[in-house]
């Protein structure tokens, strides 16, 4: 299997080699306030409004980050909720942890 293009799953890790298909990762968490929604996703489950309202970024770039972590492995829909201003899916982190490998996976990071 080639791990660049097809990151490996084991459970609660998302393995990826240190190269170049590592790169979407290792960028989206490197955009400024994704930290910061992964941090307020990890307390409790929230859509793309809340978020936006517990961490004062607009909701635009919310919605562009969720998406991109999402992308990553990094973000999941965990339900969808019905209300007043039409449905809404609520986000929270995938319970993965990231860990980076060397391509011939003798080390670990």
């Amino acid at each position: 299997m080639d791990c660049v293009s097809n990151p490996v799953n084991v459970d609660k890790f998302l393995i990826l080699p240190i190269a170049e298909g590592s790169r979407t990762v290792t960028e989206v968490l490197s955009r400024e306030g994704s930290f910061r929604i992964l941090e307020v996703l990890s307390e409790y489950p929230l859509s793309v409004r809340e978020i936006s309202r517990k961490t004062g970024l607009p909701f635009v770039e919310v919605e562009n980050k969720v998406l991109a972590l999402m992308e990553s492995d990094l973000v999941e829909i965990k339900s969808t909720s019905s209300g007043l201003e039409g449905k809404e899916d609520i986000y929270g982190p995938a319970k993965r942890f990231v860990a980076f490998s060397s391509e011939d996976n003798s080390m670990v990071v």
